[in-house]
């Protein structure tokens, strides 16, 4: 129904920003975000964040870096369209960007 999207999305959006958190305390300590190992982002678990999180219905987010591990994207895959703020492919249509 359309609540559980709402409620899915929701998660997704607060899962990413957890992501984003602990990849700028990465950022503080060495300088760079960490590299990206099957679309995710190395090195997290557990000195940054205790669990990676995962989508609630897909599984997977999609983290990548650019400009010599000096930017970020985080990429999820939302069900409501009332939720997403692009299109970036495969599916995916809600990004977080270093800030």
């Amino acid at each position: 129904t359309g609540a559980n999207k709402k409620a899915r999305d929701s998660r997704r959006q607060t899962d990413l920003e957890k992501i984003r958190i602990a990849l700028e305390m990465v950022r503080q300590v060495g300088a760079t975000y960490p590299a990206a190992s099957a679309e995710l982002p190395v090195g997290l678990v557990p000195g940054y964040i205790q669990i990676l999180p995962t989508d609630p219905k897909s599984g997977s987010y999609r983290y990548a870096v650019a400009g010599g591990q000096y930017t970020f994207t985080l990429d999820a895959k939302m069900e409501d369209l009332g939720s997403t703020n692009g299109d970036y492919g495969a599916g995916y249509n809600y990004r977080v960007t270093n800030p």
